[in-house]
């Protein structure tokens, strides 16, 4: 049995076991290969999104160069500079995916970089004809099968839609990700048995099996799906299983599986292989979807499920592969991954996907600095760092939030400390406002209606909530911050006469 996560902390560093530190641990960068044009994040979302095609080479190494010219430190045996190519998609034909992946294994060793590779499971695969020209590999929105019109992405202020959600235990989807991963997985291994050959084996930096797993939301209606998932399973309108959740956490999970067992049974090793999925920490939902308009406290696993789209924190933990998640900053995110590595009996695992700012909001609201945000993994027992945004949108978004938070100053001097073997330090939990401040919105919620009761001092509360829904709405935290310490004080200062 592996050793559990040790939660020795002395300076901000944790005490790992003898064989994680001695792998290799990877900082990597994505280059999104969608389309032809690797600065565009874009992919096959919305009516107008690009053609699918893989980036030309040429490009790929003028990318590869701004991110190791500008870094200035490619790392050694112990710490690694890496790019992740991806997505490799249903869109893309075998051959393109079989072509660009041993492109990806070149590029490595001219430029003497790791490298690794993004798998898109579901998401987009239109051009797969053949699947789409059969409901039953399309996701259903209730017990009668109605197709899901489009799948829901929330990936900024509106969301976009994807093709249909894939609908996951399909025979055909089945049989199409077996044929999939094998290829993928055959490919990956010539180039690393190259790599092996040329004495540079930790130039390949693994592959992430999945984009975001998970059984999403309908476009059109918002409605939960994986009814057509659980049709196949044998229930009904008439005979739904006993935990509607948990059945659809299982599909999720073994689809997972199957790509990790079919990318491990063609030869990449599974201590190579990592699942993606995405939660919300049961601390932030428990404070509602926007604690800033919603001062509620919502409990129950079913809807904690529902909302993840049936993908919460256990699903990524499988047999051929570490997990992996999204690690956008958020109240309780990191705890709640130790505790679930801790309960798995697991140390390594990666962040698939992410850097030091929500989606949501901007540079500096995240309360840390890119040193705290890979420290937080890497001194956790991550063997990859994902980060998401350099390059993104070309000269004219330099000043995108995304790529001040993933390209500043601060940033390339924490990025040179991990790559030249120093220790990162972090901050301690709860010393920043992103932590601090879902705490004292909680307490309000729990302390505030039994203080109203008492004092009957309505108006007086009401303002100063308008006030702090006001600053959230703003993303102004300090200001925030301030007015919940003034609530705060109210609630505990003697009952007025």
């Amino acid at each position: 049995m592996l050793p559990t996560l040790a939660l020795l902390i002395a300076g901000g560093i944790v005490a790992q076991p003898a064989a994680l530190a001695a792998e290799t641990k990877y900082l990597c960068f994505q280059i999104f290969t969608y389309n032809p044009n690797p600065a565009q994040a874009s992919m096959g979302e919305n009516s107008n999104h690009p053609a699918a095609g893989f980036p030309n080479k040429k490009d790929l190494a003028n990318y590869i160069e701004d991110i190791t010219n500008r870094i200035g430190n490619k790392g050694d045996s112990h710490t690694k500079l890496a790019v992740i190519f991806g997505p490799l998609s249903f869109d893309h034909t075998d051959a393109e995916v079989a072509g660009f992946i041993k492109q990806g294994f070149d590029l490595a060793v001219e430029k003497n970089v790791a490298v690794g590779f993004h798998i898109d499971d579901s998401m987009f695969w239109a051009g797969r004809k053949d699947l789409a020209a059969d409901p039953k590999n399309v996701e259903a929105l209730d017990w009668d099968g109605t197709p899901c019109t489009g799948r829901r992405l929330d990936w900024g202020k509106d969301p976009s839609e994807a093709p249909p959600q894939l609908c996951f235990n399909s025979k055909a989807v089945e049989h199409a990700v077996d044929l999939r991963a094998a290829l993928i997985g055959r490919t990956i291994q010539s180039g690393v048995k190259q790599l092996r050959e040329l004495g540079k084996p930790d130039l390949f930096a693994g592959a992430i099996a999945g984009w975001e797993t998970m059984i999403g939301q309908d476009f059109k209606t918002g409605k939960p799906l994986g009814y057509r998932a659980l049709l196949n399973l044998g229930f009904s309108r008439q005979h739904p299983p006993p935990d509607m959740a948990a059945e659809r956490e299982q599909v999720v999970q073994e689809f997972i599986d199957r790509w990790a067992k079919g990318l491990a049974g063609a030869g990449v090793p599974p201590q190579k292989i990592y699942s993606h999925t995405a939660f919300l920490s049961h601390r932030a939902f428990n404070l509602g979807d926007r604690p800033e308009v919603t001062y509620m406290k919502r409990t129950g696993d079913d809807a904690y499920s529902q909302h993840n789209h049936f993908a919460p924190p256990p699903v990524a933990f499988g047999p051929d592969h570490r997990p992996g998640f999204s690690t956008y900053p958020q109240p309780g995110l990191y705890d709640e991954i130790y505790a679930e590595l801790a309960r798995h009996g697991q140390t390594a695992w990666a962040s698939s996907e992410g850097t030091d700012m929500q989606p949501e909001s901007g540079p500096g609201q995240s309360g840390m600095n890119m040193e705290t945000y890979l420290a937080r993994m890497f001194n956790h027992g991550a063997s990859l760092v994902n980060l998401y945004s350099w390059g993104i949108g070309g000269e004219a978004n330099r000043n995108m939030g995304f790529r001040v938070v993933t390209e500043g100053p601060g940033a390339l001097q924490a990025y040179r400390k991990f790559l030249s073997g120093q220790p990162l330090t972090e901050a301690p939990e709860g010393s920043t406002i992103q932590e601090r401040l879902p705490t004292k919105i909680h307490r309000i919620q729990i302390e505030l209606p039994a203080w109203l009761q008492k004092t009957h001092e309505v108006e007086k509360a009401t303002q100063l909530m308008q006030t702090l829904d006001a600053h959230l709405r703003a993303n102004e935290l300090e200001e925030a911050e301030k007015t919940a310490d003034t609530i705060l004080q109210m609630i505990e200062s003697p009952t007025p006469n």
